[in-house]
């Protein structure tokens, strides 16, 4: 206890970093006005070392809470280990079953401007169609969802039935599958799911690693602003280059 109070008499921008519950207050005022206990900076001191010490022992006090404050925490008796990051892992892309097609999509948003892009390949891992497209000012969530109404209606223009359709937006496949999700995109999902049979076609999730070409058509519809599609045979080569990784089933690896 001495030792904190020379600490923060020593760094006074450390007491002021030392959070006070109210319930703290309420009862030191208590003890002031009933009590005639005045309410010295020792006391308070103590009070909330108290204090955060049982929410640490009850593990109400977790290691984000002291972001900034590291270095007093041992001072409350209170030891973070930081939690070690996840090992790295491989992630491939996999290819649809024979008969089936699958739709990759991917969102670019930056300054509140948006873009999607996809790209549809076979059982075999070849590039059957791509596409890019400018989205305008539009959240995360709507571009994802916009990029995956674009590849469908794409997949059912060119004639491709069963379809598999993967994304690496959590959120958005959860809007499709389960519902919910704000108003402003229910249209989109509305939409989706009328053209989207669930029980025959299939919508997964998939790493950003292993999404890559979907995300440089997507990164490529913001930069030129407009829809376009490509071909199997007019695919410029560093899209060709990541079609081919996904093909021979290379991995990418995540968490690096």
């Amino acid at each position: 206890m001495e030792t904190l109070c020379r600490h923060l008499s020593y760094h006074p921008q450390a007491a002021r970093g030392i959070p006070v519950s109210l319930p703290d207050l309420e009862i030191l005022g208590n003890d002031a006005k009933h009590r005639d206990i005045a309410m010295e900076p020792r006391r308070i001191i103590w009070r909330v070392y108290h204090t955060i010490s049982l929410l640490h022992t009850c593990r109400l006090f977790r290691h984000i809470h002291w972001r900034g404050d590291m270095d007093i925490a041992p001072l409350f008796g209170v030891i973070i280990n930081t939690p070690s990051p996840p090992p790295p892992t491989l992630v491939f892309w996999r290819t649809p079953p024979v008969g089936s097609y699958k739709i990759n999509t991917d969102e670019c948003v930056k300054d509140g401007v948006a873009s999607g892009g996809g790209i549809i390949r076979d059982s075999s891992g070849q590039c059957i169609r791509a596409f890019f497209s400018f989205y305008g000012d539009c959240t995360i969530l709507e571009a994802e969802l916009r990029a995956i109404l674009d590849g469908i209606i794409l997949a059912q223009r060119l004639g491709l039935s069963v379809l598999w359709v993967e994304s690496d937006s959590t959120l958005a496949i959860h809007c499709i599958i389960k519902g919910g999700g704000p108003w402003h995109v229910q249209a989109t999902l509305r939409h989706i799911r009328h053209l989207l049979a669930l029980d025959r076609n299939t919508i997964t999730h998939i790493f950003r690693e292993g999404n890559q070409v979907a995300d440089l058509l997507a990164s490529e519809g913001w930069d030129r602003r407009y829809y376009y599609e490509y071909s199997s045979q007019d695919l410029p080569r560093r899209h060709r280059s990541l079609v081919q990784i996904d093909r021979f089933g290379l991995p990418t690896v995540r968490g690096l």
